[in-house]
């Protein structure tokens, strides 16, 4: 059972698009989610780069 509580809405495009990734380069995907998040997202208030890569990660591990 998944316990994590997704903190952030991706689209599924973005989703699929990094299950992909990871599935054919880990080290390619790690990289990518970090410039993605970086120079792609916007960061409101008490939010970091950070919470975003994770929630990211987490979510595109745990999408079936």
């Amino acid at each position: 059972m998944n316990k994590y509580k997704n903190k952030f809405h991706w689209n599924e495009e973005t989703l699929n698009y990094f299950k992909e990734l990871k599935n054919k380069n880990e080290e390619e995907f790690y990289r990518k989610i970090n410039e993605f998040v970086k120079y792609e997202c916007d960061l409101e208030e008490n939010e970091y780069i950070e919470d975003l890569q994770t929630d990211l990660i987490i979510q595109v591990i745990n999408k079936k």
